[in-house]
């Protein structure tokens, strides 16, 4: 009997995202918090403000990378699975 739904690996949002490929909500939310990020790495205020800054402007870069990452799986398992069909 054929599975007629995917199975979830626990990620729901993110399975939903990357199904998608809708990233225009989550990029400007992203954009927004990376420029305020900016902002205050630049500000003065102490150098512990600035360093928590930098470290989370580079956890939403890490971020972006994972999901485009995820995106070229995504498509790389879409190629495989389209030469086993034809194949």
């Amino acid at each position: 009997m054929a599975q007629t739904e995917q199975t979830s690996l626990g990620y729901p949002n993110i399975e939903k995202l990357i199904d998608s490929e809708d990233f225009k909500d989550i990029n400007a939310v992203f954009s927004k918090a990376y420029r305020e990020l900016e902002k205050a790495s630049k500000e003065k205020g102490g150098l512990k403000k600035s360093k928590e800054a930098k470290k989370a402007m580079k956890a939403l870069e890490k971020v972006s990378e994972l999901l485009k990452e995820l995106l070229q799986v995504k498509y790389r398992l879409q190629e495989e699975l389209a030469k086993k069909k034809k194949g």
